[in-house]
C-alpha cells in the first residue's frame, strides 16, 4: 500500500558540492527536497506503528522505501558509496552500507537521489535503515511503470516513494533546449495535478509533449497513478526554473498517512 510521495528533481546542480560559489542559488530548492523527503520516511514509520495502516499482513508491520527515476527500466544496488568525479569535483557521498562496492553505472537521477539519502541521514539518523533497504529503481514510463505501480499497491507492505522527475528544459535562452513558448503551460500543469492531491491528473499530462519539451515526469507519474489508487493530499513546496529546466518539489501523502503522523 502507497502511504507517502516525495518528488525530487534530479540534476547534478542539485549537489552542492559541485556547485562551487553558485551553490547557494538553489539553497532553498535543497531545504525543500531535504524537507519532503523527511517527511516521508517519518510518515512511513509512523505510519507503520499503527494500527490503523493497513499494512500488517503477518501481525506486524512492514515497511519499503522505493526510489523511482526515470531511465532505460533497470535495478540498481546504491548501497556503496557514490563518487560525483564524472562531474568534475572530488566528491564522496559515503555508503549507505559498510563494506559495500560503488557502481558507476549508477544514471545522474539516482545519483542525485543518493545524495539526497545522505543529507536526511545526517538530519536524521533513525532513518538510515530504511534508506538501507531501499529499492532503486528506473522505469521509461508506459507498460513498466504502471506495473511497478500496480504490484506497490498490492503489495501489503506500508510504502514510500521517492519520485525523482525534471520539467521541461526549454526555459529561456540559457536552457539546455532550444527555447519554446510551451514549456512554462507545461510545468505549471504538471504544478497543478502534483498539489491537488489527485494523481489521475498527471495521467492526463501530455506525455509526447513532455518527451518534446525534455521533461522526465511522464517515465515515472504512471507508477504514482498506478501505486496511490486514489486521491490524497498532494502539495506543490517549490517550483522554478533557475537554469532554465522545470523543477519542482511535491509530496503527496494519503490520507491517513496525513492523521496518523499528526498524531505520532
Amino acid at each position: 500500500m502507497l502511504i507517502t510521495v516525495a518528488v525530487v528533481p534530479g540534476p547534478p546542480a542539485f549537489v552542492a558540492e559541485l556547485m562551487g560559489s553558485a551553490a547557494h542559488e538553489l539553497d532553498d530548492l535543497r531545504d525543500a527536497a531535504d524537507r519532503v523527503v523527511s517527511r516521508a520516511l517519518s510518515d512511513l514509520i509512523a505510519v507503520s506503528a499503527s494500527s490503523l495502516s493497513g499494512c500488517w499482513p503477518s501481525g506486524s508491520p512492514s515497511v519499503q522505501l522505493v526510489v523511482v527515476g526515470p531511465g532505460k527500466p533497470g535495478e540498481f544496488n546504491v548501497s556503496g558509496p557514490v563518487s560525483f568525479s564524472s562531474f568534475g569535483r572530488d566528491f564522496v557521498v559515503p555508503a549507505l552500507v559498510e563494506g559495500q562496492p560503488s557502481d558507476p553505472t549508477l544514471p545522474t537521477p539516482m545519483m542525485v537521489a543518493r545524495y539526497l539519502a545522505s543529507r536526511d541521514i545526517a538530519a536524521h539518523p533513525a532513518h538510515a535503515q530504511l534508506w538501507a533497504s531501499a529499492w532503486w529503481i528506473t522505469t521509461s514510463g508506459d507498460g513498466h511503470a504502471t506495473a511497478l505501480g500496480q504490484q506497490l499497491a498490492a503489495d501489503g507492505t506500508c510504502v514510500g516513494l521517492i519520485l525523482v522527475a525534471d520539467g521541461a528544459a526549454c526555459h529561456g535562452r540559457k536552457a539546455p533546449r532550444a527555447q519554446d513558448a510551451r514549456a512554462q503551460a507545461y510545468d505549471d500543469g504538471v504544478g497543478a495535478a502534483l498539489a491537488s492531491g489527485q494523481p489521475s491528473r498527471l495521467a492526463q499530462i501530455d506525455a509526447d509533449l513532455g518527451d518534446e519539451l525534455g521533461a522526465t515526469g511522464s517515465q515515472v507519474w504512471p507508477a504514482l497513478v498506478a501505486a496511490a489508487g486514489g486521491d490524497g493530499i498532494g502539495e506543490v513546496l517549490w517550483a522554478g526554473a533557475p537554469y532554465g529546466v522545470g523543477w519542482a518539489v511535491a509530496s503527496w501523502r494519503r490520507f491517513a498517512a496525513s492523521a496518523i503522523s499528526a498524531q505520532a
